[in-house]
């Protein structure tokens, strides 16, 4: 399976959690399966990637992989690049 990054799109205030979980690594089939992963990391916030952008950053995923939430953002405000729109 490929590897996504999830993030929260730019400028989304809203999609923002009390949490600060803002991004996930996650290997899956599809992007809408790559939310689907996510949101299944953190089962007690209530699907906080919904809404979010996903982009394909490995064709398959490396042995030992484990998938991962982030604390904060994963890309910085200025980052203009895949998964944050332009």
């Amino acid at each position: 399976m490929a590897l996504f990054l999830v993030t929260r799109p730019r400028g989304a205030e809203h999609l923002r959690n009390p949490q600060g979980v803002h991004a996930a690594l996650v290997d899956a089939a599809s992007p809408a399966a790559a939310i689907t992963a996510a949101n299944a990391l953190t089962p007690h916030l209530n699907t906080p990637f919904d809404g979010f952008n996903t982009t394909q950053v490995a064709a398959t995923a490396a042995g030992g992989f484990a998938p991962c939430v982030f604390e904060g953002d994963a890309l910085g405000t200025s980052y203009t690049g895949p998964g944050r729109g332009k």
